[in-house]
């Protein structure tokens, strides 16, 4: 059956949109296909060590900014991508996200590690963490494994997101995907990785109940990759909707209240959960059930691939420069960190717990992952008192 030309005019429309996500001016830093959280079960919040000698502090507003003294020019650009978007932030969750925040950066995953919590610290692969119960976010100048300089500035949006959400319904309890995708979606994230897996789950019938990932993520690396874009693509769906930012911040007041997520939402929009999905998935198969008619797949993924490489080749231009300027900086780093690692290690065996946190609460941490591997491995554990946890 043909296609009228209105029909074919919203196909070529979405892939003009499909392929601008790919393209070096929105995927320059292309982002992994989501963060994953960790759950580290603790009965109180480790004492926080102190900052190496070589670092600045600075406060500004509610806000403690702690960096290597070489790194000023980082943290002052980044004080101020915190207060472009902090604002946009707590105006789109609509609830109360005031109280202090502490940012730290590191040079490099050792020293952004050194800086963490006692007995929390982030996976080795991170470039960035979230504490939202601690107001506490972590940051490093040099990724893992690669050692280029990542998206600081994308990476630092995603995790305050983090935090104005746990503070917005005032702690209470949220689904991880819906934290994650309200977190992809204020960072304003490109990805062309989770629209391709996207596609794919909605295509091959392959998507995932929310009600499954309320219980966990799994632990396939493609099916996370879904999980992800699942949970992003559901979020930007329901503000997209009639009245949907009003909507929206009418689930986080019901939140906040103490509703469960399952109420809170039924109860905004006036149906259940079920069929708020199966709304969702017409939608899906709407935007892409005809995309392959347009382009062959081939055709779009080679033109993709080399719109990644180009994006690829212009950011490792300009890292390269930065690097070399940081690779004296890096020596003295390296020591700085060697130090207050020992240093850690043993205020560990000596520092009680803080009373900060009640008995029997968690410490949760949202960490920025690398890119998601292809192969169908699980994903990391991480031991912690003895037990493994598994990383989604």
């Amino acid at each position: 059956m043909l296609e009228t030309p209105p029909s074919m005019a919203r196909r070529a429309a979405f892939l003009a949109l499909l392929l601008l996500a790919s393209s070096p001016l929105t995927a320059m830093a292309d982002r992994p296909a989501g963060d994953v959280a960790e759950v580290v079960e603790s009965d109180a919040v480790m004492a926080l060590p102190d900052a190496p000698d070589d670092y600045g502090a600075e406060r500004r507003g509610d806000v403690r900014w702690e960096f290597p003294a070489q790194a000023a020019d980082v943290a002052h650009e980044l004080q101020e991508v915190y207060e472009e978007h902090w604002s946009r932030l707590a105006e789109e969750l609509g609830g109360d996200t005031e109280g202090p925040l502490t940012i730290r950066i590191g040079r490099n995953p050792e020293e952004m590690s050194a800086l963490a919590p006692l007995g929390a610290p982030p996976p080795a692969y991170a470039s960035g963490v979230a504490y939202p119960a601690r107001g506490l976010i972590l940051l490093t100048l040099a990724a893992p494994e690669t050692w280029q300089r990542p998206d600081v500035d994308s990476v630092l949006v995603h995790e305050l997101s983090h935090i104005a959400l746990h503070r917005a319904v005032d702690g209470n309890p949220i689904p991880r995907w819906f934290s994650e995708g309200v977190a992809i979606h204020q960072a304003q994230e490109k990805s062309l990785e989770r629209t391709r897996a996207l596609w794919g789950g909605t295509v091959g019938g392959r998507l995932m109940p929310f009600e499954r990932l309320e219980r966990g993520f799994p632990s396939n690396p493609h099916a996370v990759n879904l999980a992800y874009a699942q949970s992003a693509d559901f979020v930007r769906w329901l503000r997209a909707r009639d009245s949907g930012e009003r909507k929206f911040r009418e689930v986080i007041r019901r939140l906040r209240d103490g509703q469960s997520f399952q109420t809170a939402l039924e109860r905004t929009y006036s149906i259940t959960m079920t069929e708020l999905e199966e709304q969702w998935h017409a939608s899906l198969s709407e935007r892409f059930q005809a995309l392959p008619l347009l382009v062959g797949s081939g055709t779009l993924w080679v033109l993709a691939a080399f719109l990644i490489v180009l994006a690829y080749a212009r950011r490792k231009h300009k890292d390269r420069a930065k690097m070399e300027e940081w690779d004296e900086e890096e020596r003295t780093a390296d020591a700085a960190a060697h130090a207050l690692i020992a240093a850690r290690s043993a205020a560990h065996t000596t520092a009680g717990p803080s009373p900060t946190m009640p008995e029997g609460e968690h410490e949760v941490l949202y960490v920025m992952p690398p890119e998601p591997r292809t192969s169908e491995s699980g994903i990391p554990t991480v031991e912690h008192d003895g037990r493994s946890h598994t990383l989604h």
